[in-house]
C-alpha cells in the first residue's frame, strides 16, 4: 500500500488500479495506509433477480414515489415480465453470490456455502478480530441472526442462544459486518433497537433452513432485491431503515432518498387485515412525503389512496 500511495501521488490518472477483496478495507488491522483522497471504495452486493438476467438497475422506488393514481401505478408495471412466487423463492433459496447462485443443484450450492463459511469464520474473521471462539459458536450466532432478520436485535437473547459473552458478541458482530456477512439496519420511531440482515439471502436460507413461509421472508427478499436501487446511486444520499413505535406500528423496510421515499409492510395475506391498513396509515401520518406499499399476496396492484398502494410482493422483483 505505501507503494500504491506513492505511485498515485506521482501519477494523477484516475482508475489505475482495481483492488478486490472480501473484507471491508478500513477494518483490516494489517493495512496501515488509508489512501485518503486516492481511493474510492465500492461495496458490491449480491445479484438481484433483474441483475442476474442482465437487466439495468431498476428505479421502482423512485417510480412509486411519483405515483398518485391507479393508472400511474398500473403504468409502473405495464412493461414487466411474468411474476410468480417461484421467482421469489428462487431469490431466497439461490441467493445472489455470483460463484454460487447459478448452480442448479442444491447439493452443489450447499457444498459451496459450507466451504465459503468455513473460510470466512476460520480464517478471514481473524484478519479483523482475533478470537478463540470455535467455528460452531460463530456459526450458531450467524444462524441466530439469519432466523431473526428484520427483528429488533436483543443482545441478551443472542448471548443466551450462543453462550458468547456480551462484550465478545459485540466484537464478533463488527467482524461479521466487516466480512460482508451481515448488514445493520437502523430503526426509527419510538423503538431504537437496530436489526441485522444477512448480505446474501441464499446463505441465510441455507443456514436457517427456511425459504418462503412468513411475512419476514417476504421482507428479507424485498430487502435483498430493492436495496441496490439506493446502494448503487450514492448521489441520491439514500438510507434504509425500519419504523417501529411502542403502539406496535411496524414498517420493516423504509427507503429514504431524495428521489425515493417508500415504506414497505409485508404480508402473505390476500385479504388485507384492518391492522395492516392501520399500520400503513399510521406510518404515513408520522412520515409526510412518503408512500407506503403493502406487499401482499393479492393478484393486482391497487392504489387505495394517493400514498397507499397494495402490490403483489412478487411484482416488486420485476419493475
Amino acid at each position: 500500500f505505501p507503494a500504491l500511495k506513492e505511485h498515485v501521488r506521482a501519477n494523477h490518472r484516475q482508475g489505475q488500479f482495481i483492488l478486490s477483496g472480501s473484507v471491508r478495507f478500513t477494518s483490516r488491522k494489517a493495512i496501515r495506509e488509508s489512501l485518503t483522497g486516492r481511493i474510492s471504495v465500492v461495496e458490491i452486493l449480491p445479484f438481484t433477480c433483474s441483475e442476474a438476467e442482465g437487466k439495468p438497475l431498476p428505479s421502482l422506488l423512485a417510480k412509486l414515489t411519483r405515483v398518485k393514481k391507479q393508472r400511474d401505478l398500473e403504468s409502473v408495471f405495464q412493461n414487466t415480465g411474468p411474476h410468480s412466487e417461484s421467482t421469489f423463492k428462487t431469490l431466497l433459496v439461490n441467493g445472489g453470490l455470483p460463484g454460487i447462485c447459478f448452480f442448479r443443484a442444491p447439493e452443489v450450492r450447499a457444498d459451496r456455502w459450507g466451504t465459503q463459511l468455513d473460510t470466512l469464520l476460520n480464517r478471514d474473521l481473524r484478519l479483523v478480530h482475533e478470537t478463540t471462539l470455535p467455528y460452531q459458536a460463530l456459526r450458531d450466532l450467524l444462524e441466530h441472526l439469519a432466523n431473526r432478520q428484520g427483528e429488533p436485535f436483543e443482545l441478551n437473547e443472542a448471548v443466551k442462544a450462543t453462550q458468547i459473552s456480551a462484550i465478545t458478541l459485540k466484537k464478533i458482530l463488527f467482524a461479521f459486518e466487516a466480512l460482508f456477512l451481515i448488514r445493520r439496519v437502523r430503526c426509527a420511531g419510538d423503538l431504537k433497537r437496530d436489526t441485522f440482515f444477512l448480505e446474501d439471502q441464499g446463505m441465510a436460507s441455507w443456514i436457517a433452513r427456511r425459504d418462503l413461509s412468513t411475512p419476514a421472508d417476504v421482507t428479507r427478499g424485498l430487502y435483498a432485491h430493492l436495496r441496490q436501487e439506493l446502494h448503487y446511486r450514492p448521489e441520491w444520499n439514500g438510507r434504509i431503515s425500519q419504523f417501529r413505535t411502542k403502539h406496535d406500528v411496524i414498517v420493516p423496510l423504509v427507503f429514504d432518498a431524495a428521489r425515493a421515499k417508500v415504506g414497505i409492510v409485508s404480508t402473505l395475506d390476500s385479504d388485507l387485515r384492518p391492522k395492516t391498513i392501520a399500520t400503513a396509515n399510521a406510518f404515513l401520518k408520522k412520515n409526510p412525503g412518503f408512500k407506503c406499499v403493502i406487499a401482499s399476496a393479492t393478484k393486482e396492484p391497487v392504489a387505495r389512496s394517493e400514498n397507499l398502494f397494495v402490490i403483489p410482493f412478487t411484482w416488486l422483483l420485476r419493475a
